[in-house]
């Protein structure tokens, strides 16, 4: 689909401010980041920082310890690179979200519904 842009930055944050990660769901064709109110589902690459480690998500599950950013409050969303978005949490692990131009869709930001209108960004 499209690249990041600082406009998805600034959404984000007031979107994520005050939240946490619930929970993370690894599948075979992707991986995804629940927070109380908004959901991220990542198609392409996910790098991580957890624990002082670097991991990094790619097409299949694998034994990174995405668990540990259960329950872990944020603290602020970044655009690292046109195509690389940076969440960070309150104790300094983040994970980096890739985005590529293509005819797909790399990252899905489901937002809380307004009514029966369902709210998302696609990239």
């Amino acid at each position: 689909m499209i690249l990041f842009n600082s406009e998805i930055t600034e959404i984000l944050q007031k979107a994520l401010n005050e939240q946490y990660m619930d929970s993370v769901l690894i599948s075979s064709c992707g991986i995804g980041f629940k927070f109380c109110d908004v959901n991220i589902h990542c198609n392409e690459r996910v790098y991580a920082s957890i624990n002082g480690n670097n991991y990094q998500w790619e097409d299949s599950p694998n034994s990174a310890p995405w668990g540990s950013l259960v329950r872990q409050r944020f603290s602020n969303v970044s655009l690292f690179a046109p195509n690389l978005l940076r969440i960070t949490f309150q104790f300094g692990d983040y994970i980096e979200i890739e985005s590529v131009e293509s005819q797909y869709e790399s990252v899905i930001i489901n937002f809380p519904s307004n009514g029966e209108e369902i709210i998302m960004e696609t990239f």
